[in-house]
């Protein structure tokens, strides 16, 4: 019992730094009812509980599994990260990590063969990313392609979404739409995680804006962004969602968050950076929000 304590204590300590499950649990939220609404015209509550401990889970487990990858380059780079100090073991990790797993196909399962299959894929790929695809830290050099091959768990955790939320679902114009905003909505925020002001980057060489200075990542930001605006246009006229309620708030969203991108390109604080990516969550919320109540 008192191992259970340690661990529940430790865990809540690293969760708070590494995976706020609450604060998680709530922006994942508005992007699951906007999914429910274009692939099963709602969102019953089953199903958003479903696709939230799906999701959560998943999550975290991925999230373990970058803790044990990087284990070695966050002792020399990263030394006040929990597993790092010794705040939560790796042992511990392992435990949850388990538990994570096991709730993946198991909430997926309610749902049907079809998302319990696409589950235990998703599941079979993030061992093969555990394993760096057996190609060796070698593959961690190319940055972007290293990147782009992990995001593709979350591009596989949204189709589970779909299928959670309707299981025969089939790709119309208006689900194609929505999955490529909501792929540029993830591209997005896992870029901004690795966009750090002048002076944050710490010697890991594993952001962005080390390899691409603070003014180019800000550049593709900014197109990412516009693509994502456009993409959450396209699917409102598709619904055919009445002009007059959602314009107006979609202008202002929009100008918020161009005004804190352009902020933090003339101050280059981290106060500046962190509201730049509060803003586009804010946005990315909000649009989701949009998309829901329309259909």
């Amino acid at each position: 019992m008192s191992t259970l304590l340690t661990t529940t204590k430790n865990f809540y300590i690293y969760q708070k730094e590494r995976f706020p499950i609450v604060v998680l649990g709530f922006s994942f939220l508005p992007a699951i009812l906007s999914s429910g609404a274009v692939v099963a015209s709602q969102a019953e509550f089953k199903f958003v509980l479903i696709a939230l401990i799906v999701s959560v889970a998943y999550l975290l487990h991925v999230r373990i599994i970058d803790e044990f990858r990087d284990y070695e380059h966050d002792l020399r780079h990263h030394k006040e990260r929990p597993v790092s100090s010794g705040i939560i073991s790796l042992k511990e990790l392992r435990v949850i990590d388990w538990l994570a797993i096991v709730a993946v196909p198991l909430a997926s399962l309610y749902s049907g063969t079809g998302a319990l299959l696409i589950a235990v894929a998703m599941l079979l790929y993030s061992y093969f990313a555990r394993k760096e695809f057996f190609l060796g830290l070698q593959f961690r050099r190319y940055f972007y392609l290293y990147n782009a091959v992990n995001l593709v768990q979350m591009l596989l955790l949204q189709i589970l979404v779909y299928i959670i939320a309707n299981p025969s679902f089939s790709f119309t114009t208006l689900i194609t739409v929505h999955f490529l905003f909501t792929t540029t909505g993830t591209i997005i925020f896992e870029f901004l995680r690795k966009v750090k002001s002048p002076g944050n980057d710490g010697t890991g060489k594993d952001t962005y804006t080390w390899f691409l200075g603070l003014n180019n990542a800000l550049l593709i930001y900014a197109a990412f962004t516009t693509f994502n605006i456009l993409l959450f246009v396209k699917a409102m006229f598709l619904i055919q969602a009445e002009i007059s309620y959602w314009i107006p708030v979609a202008i202002a969203l929009v100008i918020v968050t161009y005004s804190t991108l352009f902020i933090n390109k003339m101050r280059k604080e981290e106060k500046t950076n962190q509201l730049m990516q509060l803003s586009f969550m804010v946005m990315y919320g909000s649009f989701n929000i949009l998309l829901f109540l329309a259909v």
